[in-house]
């Protein structure tokens, strides 16, 4: 149970006794009247203690000499015919109402404190898990980078045709176990906990798509007039490294992959839209109807890599609709795959678009047929506004 507060730090402790001494002088002082200031001594009591509970045993102490003065001027006045006799039973059922009132904000105290053990220990769960991420994907990614070095040198200097297939399967699956590691720390990193900040969303995209533009050979464009948003830089870096390499993987050589961020009504915007295939249209489907993410998976998975699944959109789209925003897929302008994180920057602000009302399924999350129109070329999927 959580220590009560002190009661010479108490900001009511002492108000309180000020205010029974009061009550006690106006009882004595001011006869016939004395039932009014017996009970404001324990209302008081009831106000103070449930905004600030204090240690137990001055309460109790407090609460008994409280009731043994009130209720001897109350005994002396029935006694001298001033009040019935019938109201002295209230000094007893004031003292239970009383402990009644300490068991309550005791009980109510003892559930915070669980509550914040169980908040503290999640979080260092949560924290100890991010640093075996961090450690175990280091670990997988650098004997892999080693590994993939040597098999790249060796494939230079190889001249049989033979020995260079088998070498280029060695490579090809090294990059997938590259690529896992990289997945599974994004995983650990969007499910975590993380801090909101001011950050320069433009700034941000722009260095997403300078990190990807060293390892893929596209066509990258950013197309961003967000500015300055509080979220997570992590977390959108992380959604957003998902989405590229989905994109990056079902695009060839100086296809083009467009990033993209604006705001909109109390919302930001953000895209990642390529020239690849397009999505399915079973897996844009179960996206844009808010289906769980085992919806997105095909009916037998089998030996098939989960990376060309919709287990990295499912991932995002679960993170992202935790905190209140949404996820539209559709087609792009380039022809193929487009994603739209829609995300409420102020939640509880109701915008408008050209001066008319918008419609949101939720606080700050705003669906703008015509925003939507600079996106894609198709029709703004219907939105489904029931959870």
């Amino acid at each position: 149970m959580r220590q009560g507060k002190g009661v010479l730090r108490s900001r009511l402790f002492l108000p309180w006794l000020a205010l029974a001494a009061f009550c006690a002088l106006w009882m004595w002082f001011v006869p016939t009247f004395e039932v009014v200031p017996f009970h404001l001594v324990w209302v008081g009591f009831a106000l103070a203690y449930g905004f600030e509970a204090w240690d137990l045993l001055p309460t109790v102490l407090a609460a008994v000499g409280v009731s043994v003065i009130t209720g001897a001027i109350l005994v002396y006045r029935a006694s001298t015919g001033h009040v019935a006799w019938a109201e002295t039973t209230e000094i007893l059922l004031m003292l239970m109402l009383a402990g009644l009132v300490v068991w309550h904000v005791q009980r109510r105290e003892a559930a915070l404190t669980m509550a914040g053990a169980l908040a503290d220990r999640a979080a260092q769960s949560s924290a100890r898990r991010l640093r075996l991420a961090r450690l175990t994907s280091h670990e997988m990614r650098t004997p892999l980078t080693i590994a993939q070095s040597y098999v790249e040198m060796t494939l230079d200097g190889q001249e049989h045709t033979d020995v260079r297939e088998r070498l280029e399967v060695v490579h090809d699956e090294l990059r997938r176990l590259a690529r896992a590691s990289d997945r599974l720390l994004r995983m650990i990193q969007l499910s975590d906990l993380l801090e909101r900040m001011p950050v320069d969303v433009d700034a941000l995209l722009r260095e997403t798509a300078h990190r990807w533009a060293s390892v893929a050979d596209r066509h990258w464009m950013v197309d961003s007039d967000a500015g300055t948003v509080t979220l997570s830089a992590e977390r959108i870096r992380g959604c957003l490294d998902t989405l590229i390499e989905n994109a990056v993987r079902y695009t060839h050589k100086d296809d083009t992959v467009r990033l993209a961020a604006s705001t909109n009504a109390g919302s930001l915007w953000l895209c990642v839209a390529d020239a690849g295939r397009g999505f399915d249209a079973a897996l844009a489907a179960a996206v844009n109807a808010r289906q769980p993410h085992i919806a997105h998976l095909p009916p037998v998975a089998g030996d098939l890599d989960l990376s060309q699944t919709g287990l990295g959109i499912a991932l995002v789209q679960e993170i992202v609709e935790s905190r209140g925003g949404r996820v539209l897929v559709g087609r792009s302008h380039e022809g193929g795959a487009l994603v739209l994180l829609i995300l409420p920057m102020d939640t509880g602000t109701a915008g408008t678009v050209g001066g008319a009302p918008v419609t949101a399924e939720l606080p700050g999350v705003v669906f703008d047929a015509d925003k939507w129109a600079t996106l894609s070329p198709d029709p703004m999927p219907a939105v489904r506004f029931s959870s």
